[in-house]
């Protein structure tokens, strides 16, 4: 019995000490810890649950082709550009992007005044030769690309990568052609008006192409692109409209050629 009390009371003593300890742990438990911004972390997981962010895989652009340099020095004139993107794989900012496009030289000038010119050549005049010129380029790339996301409705993206680049150029000459075996009579020239033109079995040929000159390469390349995109619409499958700035240079063996591109890129 005498150790019956002593052994009951530190008993007691004990249960008095530690229970409250666990009976504050179940009843307050401590908070999660949601970091410096709690308001913060909760709105937006409110945002997520609500309108769950939506990951975009294509974009399609289009807009201007600019050539520059040595392509510029050749007179291809600004043209249209159009280009399909796709993200190949995504780790939160970072990402690998595939992208296939065409570059179209305008040539619609450079040709209409040609055969503006064409209608003033008098007949029978070999001396005047007229020229239609068509240029096109067709990049295939693989690019690095950061996209970090700042807000819920701006989206910068950079991007950078190799590829290869197929681009076709032709020249076409004419000129006023007056059929195989045509002579001319008196006045010793073709432009003469005093000379007798007679045709030959072919009859009166008009303008031909009296030269082709083509030009087809296949060459390594890369190509850069900075943009920032805005999204503009909501829902859970909003539609993001980007502006994009893009140079693409590809290599043959006299000189790099470069051309710019500013495009509108829409995804969702």
């Amino acid at each position: 019995m005498r150790r019956f009390f002593p052994n009951s009371l530190v008993a007691l003593v004990l249960a008095t000490v530690t229970v409250p300890a666990f009976a504050q742990t179940a009843v307050n438990p401590t908070p999660m810890d949601l970091g410096a911004d709690q308001a913060g972390t909760i709105r937006r997981m409110g945002v997520d649950l609500l309108d769950p962010p939506h990951e975009i895989n294509w974009w399609f652009d289009a807009g201007m082709s600019w050539p520059t340099g040595t392509l510029e020095d050749r007179n291809i004139d600004p043209g249209l550009l159009l280009r399909v993107n796709h993200q190949i794989w995504r780790d939160d900012a970072l990402g690998i992007v595939g992208s296939f496009g065409t570059f179209w030289g305008n040539d619609s000038y450079f040709n209409d005044a040609n055969n503006d010119f064409a209608f003033q050549v008098p007949p029978g005049d070999h001396t005047q030769f007229i020229q239609s010129r068509y240029y096109l380029a067709t990049p295939a790339m693989l690019e690095l690309q950061i996209a970090p996301r700042i807000s819920e409705t701006i989206l910068p993206v950079f991007s950078i990568g190799p590829g290869v680049v197929w681009s076709h150029e032709s020249i076409v000459t004419s000129a006023v052609s007056d059929g195989v075996g045509s002579v001319s009579l008196g006045g010793g020239t073709f432009n003469d008006s005093l000379s007798v033109l007679i045709h030959g079995p072919g009859g009166e040929q008009g303008i031909a192409p009296v030269a082709i000159r083509t030009l087809t390469q296949f060459n390594l390349g890369w190509q850069a692109r900075a943009g920032l995109g805005f999204r503009m619409s909501s829902g859970q499958d909003p539609l993001w409209m980007r502006i994009v700035a893009s140079g693409t240079t590809y290599y043959d063996h006299t000189s790099p050629r470069t051309l710019l591109g500013f495009v509108a890129s829409f995804g969702r």
